[in-house]
C-alpha cells in the first residue's frame, strides 16, 4: 500500500509543482476573483489529469506492473485516482458556478475586469468552440457523477457495472475536448501544458483501446472447458480448462480474466494450478456475486473460453527463508497453485499454511490436505464456526516463529486489514507482509 500511496502522491505533486511553475502567483493580490481565476483551471487540470492516469491504468500496461506490485494494485490506484478526479471535478464545478450564484443573490460584488487579472489571459485559441466545450463538459460532468456513484455502489450488479463503466472512455474523450479548448492559452507553452498534452494524448489512445475492445488483446488466449465440479459445502466451482492456443506460462499465485461464451464480460479469477507446460489450467471460483453464483448453471463442458493474462505479482518471491501463508475462504486458491508448483519441482519449502473457512467442504478440504502433504507444507485448518476467527494469539500458538517468516495473505479485506495491523503493531516489517488487493471495483 505504501507504494500506491507514494504513486498517488507523486502524480498529485507533479501536477501542482508544474502548475506553480506555470502561473504568476502575484495575481493572488487581486482578491477573490483573481484567486478564482487560478482555481478554476487548477481544479480542472487536477480532475482531467487524475482521470487520464486512471484511464491509462485501466489499459493494463504490463510494462509498469512490477513497479506498482501487480495489476491488482493498478486497480486500487485506478480507484483512488477516479475518486480524486470526481472530487476535483466537483470542486471545479463549484468554483466555476458558485460565485456567479452569489453575485445573482447580491452576496458578492461582481467581477471587475482588470487587464492581467485573468490567469492565462491572452489570445483564446479555439474561441469558436468554447461554448460547445463548456456545454459538453458540464453534461459529461453530470454523467461522471452518476457513473462514479454506480461504480462505488457495491450492490450494483457486476454485469451492469461492466457495461456502464465502459462509458467512461468516450466520456473521457469529451472531457479531453473540454480541457483542450478551455485551458488558458498561456499554459500550453508552460511546463503544466507539456504535462497535460502528454498525459491526455496517451490516455486518449488508451480510451480508444477500451472503446474498440483492444485492451489486453495481446494477452488473450483461447481454451475450452474440460470439466467442472461444484463443492456443495462451500459453493466453490472448480473449472478445468484446456488451452487451444499457446500460453506463455504463469507463476503460482497469478490470475487471469476469463470470458465465457455468450457472456462477453471478463472476470478476474486466480489460477489454482501450477504450470507444467501441459496446456491445462484450473480455476476455483467462489459463488460470491450474481455472476459467480449463476455460473455453475450456465457453464458447459466443451464451451469456448477466452483467458487473458497472466497478471499479478502475488508470486511468493523472493524466498528468504520460512513463509507463513494465511488464507481466508476462496483466498486459498493461490496457495493451492503454489503447493502444486512445489510438488512438481520436488522442492519442499519451509511453509506453514493457515486456512480459515466458514464453510468447510469435505471434498475440498481433502484436496487441500493432499496438496499440503505432497508439497511438505504444514497445514493448520480453521473452521471458524467451530474454532473462532484467526487472530495473532492463535497464530502464535500454531507458528511460534512467525515473526521470522514472510507472511503471504489472501482472503477477505477486513480479515487482511486486521492481521496486517496486528502484525505491524507486533513489529513485523511492512515489506514482509504480502497481500493481493482483489477488489477491482
Amino acid at each position: 500500500m505504501k507504494r500506491l500511496k507514494l504513486a498517488f502522491a507523486a502524480v498529485a505533486s507533479l501536477i501542482i509543482v508544474l502548475w506553480l511553475a506555470s502561473v504568476e502567483l502575484p495575481l493572488l493580490a487581486g482578491g477573490f476573483w483573481a484567486v478564482r481565476g487560478l482555481l478554476v483551471p487548477l481544479t480542472g487540470i487536477l480532475a482531467i489529469t487524475f482521470m487520464a492516469v486512471a484511464v491509462l491504468l485501466a489499459a493494463r500496461p504490463v510494462q509498469v506492473e512490477a513497479a506498482l506490485g501487480g495489476l491488482d494494485k493498478f486497480y486500487r490506484l485506478h480507484k483512488w485516482l477516479g475518486i480524486a478526479a470526481v472530487s476535483m471535478a466537483v470542486l471545479h464545478w463549484l468554483v466555476e458556478k458558485a460565485p456567479k450564484w452569489l453575485v445573482e443573490l447580491g452576496w458578492l460584488a461582481p467581477r471587475v475586469r482588470v487587464a492581467g487579472a485573468d490567469a492565462g489571459a491572452g489570445e483564446r485559441p479555439f474561441a469558436e468552440y468554447r461554448d460547445l466545450a463548456a456545454d459538453l463538459g458540464e453534461w459529461a460532468f453530470y454523467l461522471l457523477l452518476v457513473l462514479a456513484a454506480l461504480a462505488l455502489w457495491r450492490r450494483f450488479p457486476y454485469h451492469l457495472f461492466f457495461k456502464t463503466h465502459r462509458l467512461m472512455a468516450p466520456m473521457f474523450l469529451v472531457l479531453t475536448f473540454h480541457a483542450a479548448v478551455l485551458t488558458p492559452a498561456s499554459y500550453w507553452s508552460a511546463p503544466i501544458g507539456w504535462l497535460i498534452m502528454t498525459v491526455l494524448a496517451a490516455a486518449a489512445v488508451a480510451a480508444g483501446l477500451s472503446i474498440f475492445g483492444r485492451i489486453g488483446k495481446s494477452h488473450r488466449f483461447a481454451g475450452e472447458v474440460t470439466d467442472f465440479h461444484v463443492h456443495a459445502g462451500n459453493s466453490v466451482l472448480d473449472v478445468g480448462v484446456k488451452l487451444t492456443t499457446a500460453w506463455p506460462g504463469h507463476a503460482a499465485g497469478q490470475f487471469a480474466f476469463l470470458t465465457f461464451t455468450g457472456d462477453g464480460q471478463a472476470h478476474p479469477f486466480t489460477i489454482s494450478s501450477g504450470w507444467a507446460n501441459t496446456g491445462r489450467l484450473a480455476f476455483s471460483i467462489k459463488g460470491l456475486g450474481d455472476y459467480t453464483r449463476r455460473l455453475p448453471t450456465t457453464i458447459a463442458v466443451g464451451e469456448a473460453i477466452t483467458i487473458e493474462g497472466p497478471y499479478g505479482r502475488f508470486d511468493f518471491e523472493p524466498v528468504r527463508g520460512a513463509q507463513l501463508w494465511i488464507a481466508g475462504g476462496v483466498g486459498i486458491t493461490p496457495f493451492i497453485a503454489r503447493m502444486e508448483a512445489l510438488t512438481m519441482s520436488g522442492h519442499l519449502a519451509d511453509v506453514d499454511l493457515i486456512y480459515s473457512t466458514a464453510a468447510p467442504d469435505d471434498g475440498f478440504i481433502a484436496e487441500v490436505r493432499n496438496s499440503a502433504a505432497a508439497s511438505g507444507v504444514r497445514l493448520h485448518l480453521v473452521d471458524t464456526g467451530r474454532d473462532g476467527f484467526v487472530d495473532l494469539e492463535k497464530i502464535e500458538g500454531w507458528v511460534p516463529e512467525w515473526r521470522k517468516a514472510d507472511v503471504w495473505f489472501c482472503g477477505p479485506a477486513i480479515f487482511g486489514d486486521a492481521l496486517h495491523k496486528a502484525m505491524r503493531t507486533d513489529g513485523l516489517p511492512a515489506h514482509r507482509f504480502h497481500r493481493e488487493l482483489f477488489q477491482m471495483r
